[in-house]
């Protein structure tokens, strides 16, 4: 008996040797996906000018959800119900404007009973026209939905060579998030993806710099490296953080925070700003991932030349390559 299971292990080992290679191949083939120069065409496509800086509720900004919707379709991203687009009506000051959320979703396996959800997300909203200037939010936060985008793309092409999650992964660039984060609570309050079935959030909000590093990423007066700020890791379990670490290069690996420069009270600050809130508020673990506030937060200066595009596309992949050991893509 004793040969006979030998005679097949030495069959089958190779076998399972050639799977992994298989997974990891399609793998890396999607990561591949994540460009540069597609990260750089959806920030600039949301920073243009005829959007007017992203206000929620304005008509221009609506240009903004084409670049976001031509993404979903483009990159073979589902359908979340009858379209791409939510609307939502809400009162901005006396004026009753309508707020629209960008919903795409990478179905979970169909033979996985019953698939929880992980919701990625990033506002696509920002400050407008003040004083007569265009705030343009190339950093705050069209990075951080030009992330979405490209982690989606990276995953809709697993998922159409066969890697498919073990839950569903629902992709969401939010509206509103400068109106009390409206557009992340009307997600949750209205259904759109039942709380209870929701098991993490990751927020991507403003992750396109390298002006603000760790001093374990600061190389005197040289670049700095490679570097993410993680906010509310201690709410989710210990499974999330340890396949963020599992996911980094062990060629150049990324410098990952997960104390906000070990500084609690602005670490609890930064992280009651954003729509992780809203998901955190219902019980659902939610963490955000940075690179940090810097001097150009806020001001019209925030625009295309202040985004490092290799630091955000290694974040892209560190993240794409995590997202699929937390959904079990490759299990």
């Amino acid at each position: 008996m004793l040969k006979v299971f030998r005679k097949y292990a030495l069959v089958l080992l190779p076998a399972f040797l050639l799977l992994g290679a298989v997974n990891l191949h399609a793998q890396n083939k999607a990561e591949e996906l994540i460009t540069k120069q597609s990260l750089r065409n959806t920030i600039a496509g949301l920073t243009d000018p005829k959007l007017k800086g992203r206000e929620s509720g304005k008509e221009e900004t609506k240009y903004g959800l084409r670049v976001i919707t031509d993404s979903f379709i483009d990159n073979g991203v589902s359908i979340q119900g009858q379209s791409y687009l939510y609307g939502f009506w809400y009162l901005k000051g006396f004026e009753k404007v309508l707020g629209i959320n960008a919903i795409g979703i990478i179905p979970a396996d169909p033979d996985v009973s019953n698939p929880k959800t992980i919701v990625i997300g990033a506002h696509y909203d920002h400050l407008g026209v003040l004083g007569g200037r265009i705030y343009p939010g190339a950093d705050n936060n069209a990075s951080g939905v030009a992330a979405l985008l490209e982690v989606g793309k990276a995953l809709a092409a697993l998922a159409t060579e066969g890697k498919k999650p073990k839950c569903n992964i629902c992709l969401v660039a939010f509206d509103a998030k400068e109106q009390d984060c409206l557009g992340s609570k009307r997600f949750l309050s209205d259904g759109i993806v039942p709380s209870s079935d929701i098991s993490l959030m990751i927020n991507l909000d403003q992750i396109g710099t390298t002006l603000a590093p760790p001093k374990e990423a600061k190389t005197g007066g040289l670049l700095p490296k490679n570097y993410l700020l993680f906010l509310g890791m201690d709410s989710v379990d210990e499974s999330v953080k340890k396949s963020f670490v599992e996911a980094n290069s062990p060629n150049e690996p990324i410098i990952l925070d997960f104390t906000y420069y070990g500084n609690r009270k602005v670490h609890d600050l930064l992280y009651e700003m954003g729509d992780q809130t809203t998901f955190r508020d219902a019980g659902i673990p939610a963490i955000v991932l940075t690179s940090g506030v810097h001097k150009y937060t806020n001001k019209t200066t925030d625009d295309t030349g202040i985004i490092n595009f290799n630091a955000l596309a290694e974040r892209c992949r560190l993240i794409f390559r995590a997202v699929c050991k937390i959904a079990g893509i490759n299990d």
